[in-house]
């Protein structure tokens, strides 16, 4: 199994990363493969956004294991998410790039993964590697992400059931994505809380939904208006299933085209807005610099100042 970060673009005037997130049962490579073995990311995306340090995302997103020898994982959507900001805050770190803009592109669970991101962000300490991610996040497409759960979910934790005599599984992982989950409920409402925040702070994270039209083993497995939250973003249609949403196997694909214009609307946003590590207002003075969270009010200073 390919866990965390793996790199497909490698350009040295790189403004911007893109990650992209997996979902259940899926991984950093096959799930982002067309039929012809395009892997989009790194074949299409990185020649339309040259700029762009790409990456994918492993994390162990299955929830049966049919081999008994394999161990399966306890990983959540929050550790997921800790994981996730966990590698990419120590890689930024260590290739100096740690305020450059960020933008996911998640696949189904991965979208709860980076819904996640944002919720715990907005509480953690500034010093805290979630809130460092959070923070340089300009933008998140989220493909087929169930949102208000899928209602397929209740079928899959009856088969989780049914196997688990004989095989590993995790039902708690697929009762989470039941519609009326209390768990997506919460999750949902606390990100358009953050979102909203977000707006209110200037430092608004750009979201682009979309959707499946087609039917997949006669089930269409996130319907419409469980993809998305209401009140944030552009949203539209792919017409695929919910396998191959996340798949295009060449540049002229309709769903390619769609999702390229979303990521280059939320990259070309991120160049004008300032670096959102910088808390409270920035105001520009005439003396080369700039004066950072001005305080209003009469104010005693005792001391030197010197001003570089």
């Amino acid at each position: 199994m390919s866990l965390g970060l793996h790199q497909l673009s490698f350009p040295e005037d790189a403004k911007l990363d893109i990650v992209f997130v997996h979902g259940l049962f899926g991984n950093r490579i096959d799930t982002w493969s067309a039929d012809n073995g395009i892997l989009w990311p790194e074949k299409l995306l990185s020649q339309d956004i040259t700029d762009a340090r790409i990456f994918t995302f492993g994390y162990d997103a299955d929830v049966t294991k049919f081999n008994l020898n394999e161990e399966l994982t306890e990983g959540t959507m929050e550790s997921h998410a800790a994981d996730l900001c966990e590698r990419l805050a120590g890689l930024r770190a260590n290739t100096e790039s740690s305020d450059r803009p960020l933008i996911f592109v998640a696949h189904s669970l991965g979208g709860l993964i980076c819904a996640q991101l944002v919720v715990k962000g907005a509480l953690a300490a500034e010093s805290d590697n979630i809130a460092i991610i959070s923070n340089n996040a300009r933008g998140m497409v989220f493909l087929g992400t169930p949102f208000h759960g899928s209602p397929v979910a209740p079928y899959g934790k009856m088969l989780s059931s049914m196997v688990s005599v004989l095989h590993r599984t995790h039902t708690q992982k697929v009762k989470d994505l039941e519609q009326k989950s209390e768990k997506l409920r919460i999750l949902a409402e606390s990100c358009s809380s953050a979102l909203h925040q977000r707006i209110r702070e200037g430092k608004e994270i750009r979201v682009a939904f979309f959707h499946e039209t087609k039917r997949l083993h006669g089930v269409l497995i996130v319907p419409e208006l469980n993809s998305r939250l209401p009140g944030f973003g552009d949203h539209a249609s792919i017409n695929a299933d919910h396998s191959a949403i996340c798949k295009f196997s060449n540049p002229d694909d309709p769903g390619y085209q769609s999702v390229l214009a979303a990521i280059r609307k939320m990259a070309a946003d991120s160049e004008d807005r300032p670096n959102s590590t910088v808390h409270g207002n920035q105001y520009n003075n005439t003396y080369h610099g700039t004066i950072k969270n001005l305080v209003n009010g009469n104010q005693t200073i005792n001391g030197g100042l010197h001003f570089a």
